[in-house]
C-alpha cells in the first residue's frame, strides 16, 4: 500500500524520514525474526480492513514496518522500498508507526472498531509476509479486575482504574485517555505493593456508552514477576 509521504520527507530508497541533505543510511534489512505487534481493525468504503505494525531488530536499531494484512507491506514514495521507522528500542519504533497509522486513519476519516485483535509475541513472521495464522489471532485472556493505578509519560501522576488485566497487558478506565502510541510509566497498587512497569497505549476509547467505558488498552513492556504472578493467581 502505498502511502501520500512526500511531504513527510520520507526516503523513496531506505523508507525512512531521514534528513533529504544526508546520505541515504540503506535500507535497513532486518538482523532477526521480524515479529507482529500492534494492530488496529478498520470499517472502511472498500470493507473491513486489519492494519498491524511488524518489528524486526536491525543491527542497532529496531525497525518497524506497517502493513494491511494479510501481507501489503505499505510503501514509501514511488514505491521503491517498504516503509520503515528506525528507533533505539522496539517500543519507540512501534510509536512512531502507531502514530503514522493514527495520521493516516485520521485523513481519510476510517472508522476503528474498539478493541485490539493481540498477536502472539514472539511468534516468527518471515521478512516477506505470508498470511497470517490464526494462533496470532487468539484473543488474549482477560481477567476483570478493579485496582487503582497511576500512569504519565515521565511521571505516574494521573489516576485511573483498571477493568481487566492479561498476562502483559490491561484496559485502564478513564475520562482522558492517552493517545494511541503513548508510551506510559505505570504504578499498580497490587497487595499494598506499588509496582512499577512501562506499557504502550494500544487503542482508546475516547466516549462512554453503555457496557462500552472510556479507557486505553496497554500492552505492558517487560512486566515482572510479581505482576505476572498476581495475575495468574486470579480467578
Amino acid at each position: 500500500m502505498g502511502v501520500g509521504a512526500s511531504s513527510l520527507g520520507l526516503c523513496g530508497v531506505c523508507g525512512t524520514g531521514h534528513d533529504p541533505s544526508a546520505r541515504c543510511p540503506g535500507e535497513f534489512h532486518a538482523t532477526g525474526i521480524e515479529r507482529p505487534g500492534w494492530r488496529v481493525q478498520l470499517a472502511t468504503p472498500f470493507g473491513h480492513e486489519s492494519i498491524g505494525v511488524l518489528l524486526a531488530p536491525s543491527n542497532d536499531s529496531w525497525r518497524a514496518r506497517i502493513v494491511t494484512y494479510p501481507n501489503v507491506l505499505w510503501s514509501a514514495p514511488g514505491g521503491k522500498g517498504t516503509l520503515k521507522f528506525i528507533a533505539g528500542t522496539a517500543e519507540e519504533a512501534e510509536a512512531m508507526a502507531i502514530r503514522f497509522v493514527e495520521d493516516h486513519l485520521k485523513a481519510r476519516r476510517y472508522s476503528k472498531r474498539d478493541g485490539l485483535t493481540a498477536v502472539g509475541a514472539g511468534s516468527a513472521v518471515r521478512r516477506k509476509v505470508a498470511a497470517v495464522p490464526d494462533k496470532f489471532h487468539a484473543a488474549v485472556k482477560r481477567k476483570a479486575t478493579r485496582l487503582p493505578v497511576r500512569f504519565g509519560s515521565n511521571r505516574a501522576l494521573a489516576r485511573g482504574l483498571t477493568l481487566n488485566l492479561s498476562d502483559d497487558g490491561m484496559f485502564v478506565g478513564v475520562a482522558k485517555p492517552e493517545e494511541c502510541g503513548s508510551s506510559l510509566l505505570i504504578h499498580l497498587d497490587v497487595g499494598g505493593h506499588t509496582v512499577p512497569m512501562r506499557g504502550l497505549v494500544m487503542w482508546n476509547r475516547e466516549h462512554h456508552s453503555p457496557g462500552r467505558p472510556a479507557g486505553m488498552g496497554i500492552r505492558l513492556s517487560h512486566p515482572p514477576a510479581l505482576y505476572q504472578s498476581f495475575v495468574a493467581s486470579l480467578p
